[in-house]
């Protein structure tokens, strides 16, 4: 009779031990961060470019995070008959939405706009002093998307590395989170 006298009591008493009430304490929001990173996309012009992608730290969608970059090509000097002059350029607009998988990893995938240009004179120059050529630009855009990965090693190195389709190529990044 003792042990379930002994056993009501203890049972009696361990009523009032909670567990650890968290609703009283300041909720835990995302820390802000943006990464900035250098790129370079191998495509039928290397093109170098910059990147900004900040986190989404809205207490509604924590996890989001979004980027644009733009990336330009340099001016390849086209060969032409004589005394004309032409030029190619390329630039990449890109934009688009990233999602962590992991600590530090990852995913991110968008629109990519693709201008490649073409400019070149038309070999006809007025008879003016000081006249200049007359210079024709012909633009063709390409629209593709993106899909690739992020990877901050360490609190602020990144690295990511994706698929390009408006390219047809990779897009290597390397840059540093804050």
């Amino acid at each position: 009779m003792t042990k379930y006298l002994f056993a009501s009591i203890i049972a009696l008493f361990s009523i009032n031990s909670y567990a650890n009430d968290y609703s009283q304490d300041e909720p835990v929001l995302p820390k802000p961060n943006i990464g900035i990173t250098l790129d370079y996309i191998p495509a039928a012009d290397d093109m170098y470019g910059i990147t900004i992608a900040p986190s989404h730290y809205d207490t509604d969608y924590p996890q989001w995070g979004y980027y644009i970059g733009y990336a330009q090509s340099k001016k390849n000097d086209l060969v032409v008959e004589e005394p004309g002059e032409a030029y190619s350029q390329s630039s990449l607009w890109r934009f688009g939405l990233t999602y962590p998988l992991a600590a530090g990893l990852s995913l991110y995938g968008g629109a990519t706009a693709y201008i490649h240009e073409v400019s070149s004179t038309t070999n006809i120059v007025p008879y003016v002093v000081g006249a200049e050529p007359v210079w024709e630009t012909v633009k063709d855009t390409t629209w593709g998307a993106e899909a690739g990965i992020r990877y901050v090693l360490g609190p602020n190195f990144t690295l990511a590395a994706g698929y390009n389709s408006a390219t047809e190529s990779a897009v290597f990044s390397i840059g540093y989170t804050m």
